[in-house]
């Protein structure tokens, strides 16, 4: 079972296949509660539709962005003609 260290100033460092595991990166906001005799952890998940994080990935292996920036080219062109 993974361990965490408190240091002198009270941070812990949550051992990295926890945070592989739960995806959560550098900023993430966790909450930090008391239960009984013990601390639970929780990743706060945003449902915000303007968190991007979420659709990090989502296009991998696909001609998304050579598609838009094909577009975008053309669109430049046309704007530029008489």
């Amino acid at each position: 079972m993974p361990e965490a260290v408190l240091s002198s100033k009270g941070q812990v460092v949550l051992p990295r296949e926890i945070r592989e595991t739960l995806g959560l990166r550098e900023g993430d906001r966790l909450r930090v509660e008391i239960e009984d005799d013990h601390i639970t952890i929780r990743p706060i998940r945003s449902s915000n539709v303007q968190d991007w994080r979420r659709w990090r990935g989502v296009l991998a292996g696909t001609t998304a962005l050579a598609d838009h920036l094909a577009e975008h080219s053309e669109e430049v062109t046309d704007e530029r003609l008489p």
